[in-house]
């Protein structure tokens, strides 16, 4: 089972919830509830409560894929302002990890994104994100007994300014700035709050 990386260098921001239910049976409905929603991403805009960007599965091609996510996708975030030039107003974050653990009433969902490349292009070593490439959002859905747990972890947030592209470097430097001055806190607050709010 994938963990939440170490916290090493940068920024690190950490959200959670705990909805406590009044017996294990309904914990685990909630619990299923809460992970296909997560697995949903097209629709966290629509899940998120408040301000949220937009997130799309797509595949290499930049074709829209209507499903549940998978480890490996990409994922088209559309964040409210200016966009990264070079990939077209998107930024870009792949699915690196997603696992799902089940044993003895204990229940737990884990996903991984990573800034990426834009898929369509060859630069493979260049994130189209305002954070660098080893910069992780994490969020992990569990259930034990009457409780489930919802928890968002970014770790090793650092601002990605050393793009080719002077325009990206300037807009990625003041979008991450945003972002680790507390801006990222709200989207990540929201869709957290709208897993765990009931349907």
């Amino acid at each position: 089972m994938s963990k939440i990386p170490e916290q090493v260098v940068g920024k690190s921001l950490d959200y959670s919830r705990e909805l406590i239910l009044s017996d294990e049976t309904k914990a685990y409905n909630r619990y299923r509830e809460i992970v296909q929603k997560l697995l949903d991403v097209n629709n966290w805009k629509q899940t998120a409560i408040g301000v949220s960007a937009e997130f799309i599965i797509v595949n290499e091609k930049n074709e829209i894929q209507m499903r549940r996510v998978r480890k490996n996708d990409f994922i088209r975030i559309d964040i409210p302002g200016p966009g990264v030039p070079s990939a077209e107003g998107y930024d870009w974050v792949k699915v690196t990890s997603l696992d799902q653990y089940d044993h003895q009433n204990k229940r737990k969902t884990f996903i991984s994104l990573q800034p990426c490349p834009d898929p369509m292009t060859l630069d493979k070593d260049t994130a189209s994100h305002f954070f660098k490439k080893y910069t992780s959002s994490n969020i992990v859905i569990k259930q034990e007994g009457e409780m489930v747990t919802l928890q968002y972890a970014g770790r090793n947030e650092v601002i990605n300014t050393e793009t080719e592209n002077m325009l990206d470097n300037v807009r990625n430097f003041l979008v991450g700035l945003g972002a680790k001055l507390g801006a990222s806190y709200p989207q990540w607050k929201a869709l957290i709050d709208g897993l765990a709010k009931q349907q």
